[in-house]
């Protein structure tokens, strides 16, 4: 009996060992072929990854442990809330854990390039200008550091953005708090992105941050972040949040001579998942949603995902334009901080923080006008904005529609605003015609008339917009979303009206937009 209990026992570690050597070699190799994968992508497109992308989490710890200004708040915390240092040098490394990526390569470029590849390609026809986006970044000096900000429209917006510049650059975010949940922590934090807690009063916290952030960038670590801090719940950008921006700028207290470029980015969709829940939210926040309306929002969900998903299918299998329509991405050219004098050795970085603060509120300022400048003009966003300049009672007439739609376009030509129009709409004659003009009056015409029928499409599937007889009409309670789209691009072309104005409210016919009440 002891002879069969200690051979049994002697088959099952056997077996274990074995199971566990073929488990490690298994995966050893799927590893490593993903890795050589990614590189040879990183290769074939000759992807800059910087060395501060590789930053070692230990040395990010101990570096900031042992600087200079995060040791000044550790003593001054301590000494304040009469706590042991050991205490508060414990909850700065919990700090640098929470924030810190651990960047992969193979997450990067292997999961993330086929996870966001396949989700932007499935539910969108992608808008991006690859040529001049070389241009634009052709006039960064060299040896400056690059930082991306953009306007915050979508969940989506990581995801488009990441896929756009995926052959170009690898780019970190900062992510808020609502992402610190597993597996989207490990994933985001494989991707380069760092977190931003919201509303934290912790000067320790925010002296971590600022220096983490300085850090990254000032050892040349590409990052990102949305100007706006939030979503827009109007459709227009939001005021900008300019605590990121001094973080950055403070990087010439110490490296006068280092030139940071910022880059704007603008984003804009024919349709925003979660447009209907920010427009609810346009007037402040909504009630938490009750037992009922969760087992609603479950069986509506049951019943229209499916549908929305088949659908899908069939359109990307068909190669139809009929997504979820356009995401577009449009870079503009860089700002320059040494421009704005916070750069050199007497520079604003150096003020003290009440002195400097306005200043940094005027480089934010600037840096939303720059993003504004470049946020596409997509089909349904131009429809919807001719709809509420043409509109009577809420209808408006197919002739006129087009009429407003061709007005719009060339407004936004005449502005210099990125127009995004993809495969559905056929490229500009090349032949000149024999009669002046007639070509491109010929072009307006039909552009009109497909963005018409596109956007009008998109917008009916959705039961927001209903066509029949030659008119176009839109329901009382379905105003506000229409608005929303059309706000994303009002600034484009109502250049002389008040800062803030928009299409917002009960719009009446005029050949302008009326006015809106302040943003939140």
């Amino acid at each position: 009996m002891p002879d069969t209990t200690i051979g049994w026992a002697i088959r099952i570690v056997a077996f274990v060992a074995t199971y566990e050597l073929v488990r490690h070699l298994i995966i050893r190799r799927i590893r490593g072929r993903m890795r050589k994968g990614a590189l040879r992508f990183v290769r074939r497109h000759r992807v800059a990854l910087e060395s501060a992308r590789f930053i070692d989490r230990v040395w990010l710890r101990e570096a900031l442990l042992m600087d200079d200004e995060v040791d000044q708040v550790v003593v001054e915390a301590a000494q304040s809330n009469k706590l042991p240092l050991r205490e508060i040098r414990q909850r700065v490394a919990e700090y640098v854990d929470e924030i810190a990526p651990a960047f992969s390569i193979t997450a990067y470029y292997r999961i993330g390039r086929v996870v966001a590849g396949g989700i932007v390609k499935f539910a969108y026809e992608v808008i991006f200008d690859h040529h001049r986006f070389r241009h634009q970044m052709a006039r960064v000096p060299k040896g400056a550091r690059v930082v991306f900000i953009m306007n915050h429209r979508s969940n989506m917006d990581y995801l488009v953005l990441s896929f756009v510049l995926l052959k170009h650059v690898a780019l970190s975010y900062a992510v808020g708090e609502w992402a610190r949940v597993w597996p989207l922590d490990k994933l985001f934090k494989a991707f380069g992105s760092y977190f931003v807690r919201r509303g934290e009063k912790d000067p320790v916290y925010h002296k971590v941050l600022e220096r983490f952030i300085q850090m990254l960038v000032g050892h040349g670590g590409v990052t990102g972040f949305f100007l706006e801090g939030r979503f827009s719940r109007d459709g227009k950008m939001g005021h900008p949040k300019s605590g990121l921006v001094d973080y950055i700028v403070g990087i010439q207290r110490a490296n006068p001579d280092t030139e940071i470029a910022f880059v704007p980015v603008g984003l804009n969709f024919d349709r925003t998942p979660e447009d209907k829940h920010l427009v609810a939210e346009r007037d402040g926040p909504v009630p938490a949603p009750t037992f009922t309306d969760r087992l609603h929002t479950i069986g509506y969900l049951l019943h229209r995902v499916p549908t929305i998903i088949g659908a899908n299918f069939a359109r990307v299998a068909t190669k139809s334009h009929r997504k979820l329509g356009y995401a577009a991405v449009a870079i503009g050219p860089p700002v320059l901080v040494s421009a704005h004098g916070f750069g050199g050795p007497n520079g604003k970085a150096r003020l003290s923080p009440d002195e400097r603060r306005p200043e940094v509120q005027a480089l934010a300022a600037h840096l939303k006008t720059c993003i504004e400048a470049v946020i596409p003009a997509t089909p349904v966003a131009v429809f919807c904005l001719a709809w509420c300049r043409c509109q009577v009672d809420g209808q408006v007439r197919a002739a006129d529609l087009k009429r407003g739609v061709r007005q719009i376009l060339a407004q936004l030509r005449e502005a210099k605003a990125p127009v995004a129009l993809g495969l559905a709409f056929p490229a500009p004659m090349s032949a000149p015609s024999a009669i002046p003009g007639l070509g491109d009056e010929v072009e307006a015409v039909g552009e009109a008339e497909i963005l018409v029928t596109l956007a009008g499409h998109a917008l009916g599937r959705r039961g927001l917009v209903q066509h029949s007889e030659q008119v176009f009409r839109v329901d009382t309670q379905d105003r506000p979303l229409i608005e929303y789209y059309a706000n994303s691009i009002v600034h484009h072309v109502d250049k002389a009206s008040d800062s803030g104005s928009g299409v917002r409210g009960a719009p009446k016919p005029s050949p302008e937009p009326p006015p809106s009440p302040a943003e939140e």
